[in-house]
């Protein structure tokens, strides 16, 4: 981001004392707290719509969310010489959630769960777009890239020690992967998007500890840019995953943050099985076949091989953890 651009602060209504550069953006120290400023890249019709979420979210009583501040020409995007578009955001001096932490990963998901219950029923505004293929296809598509990655790897004469790894494992999670697109059945699906559309629900889109923030009593949740209509319990799933595997799927830690989220919005029993399709679905491995399907015209990295390594080694005790969510949901 250059000096021409960072000149735009001249037109918002707050005196700018101090700036310093964040992840991507600038973070400015202003009479009025501090902003951060940063390039978008969106269409100026999400960023509308976002702006509507969040004055949603504060009317239903939820306010610590990192909030648009318009120009002083009352516009939330300001264009720079070259056209390009820039927003400013409320920002917190806080730090993010610590997952070797109980009792902060606990607090957070008690806060995500008042947070999507302050994102129900009344952003009207919104189309409605979910549609049960939104459900079915992902897992479907995933699945498909696995057996591409596998069949290449078979029709490759001199094989690495990743591919040969790769291949030895492959069948172990590919029964994973099977069984996560089974648990959602057709009727499941059905039964989520219903209430998807009838209760009017809303998903942050990317809820991971990197976006929940804690300052003394207070915890944020930020960066809504991939907010989108869908199951709520997703975003659950994302934070209890990043967490899980930080600390060794720790069973007793994995139920403490789903009975927080409870104490606000109790699952039904459709929700259970999704939190439990996805968390059966192989995630990492999926990840590590995606990159090295993206960059397969040459050897993966040594680093591939050893995050295919630390996955294996951490089989057993994500196992115990979905026997444990399967017994108990």
């Amino acid at each position: 981001m250059n000096d021409r651009a960072v000149s735009l602060l001249e037109n918002y209504d707050f005196t700018v004392n101090k700036t310093k550069k964040g992840r991507g953006a600038i973070i400015a120290e202003t009479d009025k707290g501090l902003k951060l400023f940063a390039e978008y890249n969106g269409p100026k019709e999400k960023v509308d719509l976002q702006e509507l979420l969040m004055d949603t979210i504060k009317a239903a009583g939820f306010f610590n969310i990192d909030c648009f501040v318009r120009n002083k020409e009352d516009s939330i995007l300001s264009v720079d010489y070259d056209g390009k578009a820039y927003t400013v955001k409320d920002y917190y001096s806080a730090r993010e959630c610590n997952v070797s932490d109980r009792w902060e990963c606990k607090r957070a998901a008690l806060a995500l769960a008042k947070l999507h219950k302050a994102m129900r029923g009344n952003f009207t505004e919104y189309p409605a777009t979910i549609s049960k293929e939104i459900f079915s296809t992902e897992f479907q598509k995933r699945n498909q890239e696995l057996k591409r990655v596998r069949n290449f790897i078979r029709k490759t004469s001199r094989k690495n020690d990743f591919e040969i790894l790769f291949l030895e494992c492959f069948s172990h999670f590919e029964e994973q992967a099977k069984k996560a697109e089974s648990c959602l059945n057709e009727e499941t699906i059905d039964v989520l998007c219903e209430r998807v559309l009838k209760e009017g629900m809303f998903c942050h889109g990317d809820c991971s500890h990197h976006n929940i923030l804690l300052e003394e009593e207070n915890i944020y949740i930020v960066n809504f840019e991939k907010f989108r209509q869908d199951i709520q319990v997703k975003d659950l799933t994302l934070f209890l995953r990043k967490v899980l595997e930080k600390n060794s799927w720790s069973g007793s830690l994995g139920m403490e943050i789903l009975d927080a989220y409870q104490q606000v919005l109790p699952f039904t029993k459709e929700e259970a099985g999704y939190i439990y399709a996805r968390l059966i679905y192989p995630e990492k491995f999926w990840k590590i076949a995606n990159g090295y399907l993206n960059q397969r015209k040459s050897l993966p990295s040594k680093r591939q091989k050893e995050k295919l390594e630390t996955l294996l080694a951490s089989e057993k005790e994500r196992e115990q953890f979905l026997k444990l969510f399967e017994a108990t949901y």
